[in-house]
């Protein structure tokens, strides 16, 4: 896989390109989801590749996202799940 996936965090500087970063990150066929252990959004890829940690912490910082509910919120605002 392409790690090209990575230019989607270019330009997310505050909630609205945040959304576009996660919607960005699902068209490259990277699985977005929840995690209550963490408390934020993260990558299925973390699970084996951490590099990506630290930047989906400042997505999730950046969208409000520490819990489900602000996840749904946040999803019915700009449709995170989409794709």
């Amino acid at each position: 896989m392409s790690n090209r996936f990575t230019e989607c965090f270019e330009e997310a500087k505050d909630e609205e390109s945040a959304a576009e970063c996660i919607h960005c990150l699902r068209k490259h066929g990277e699985a977005v989801m929840f995690s209550q252990d963490k408390g934020r959004i993260i990558l299925g890829r973390e699970s084996w590749d951490k590099t990506v940690s630290g930047e989906m912490e400042r997505i999730s910082g950046l969208l409000g996202i520490n819990s489900l509910e602000k996840y749904k919120e946040m999803d019915e605002k700009y449709n995170l799940t989409m794709y």
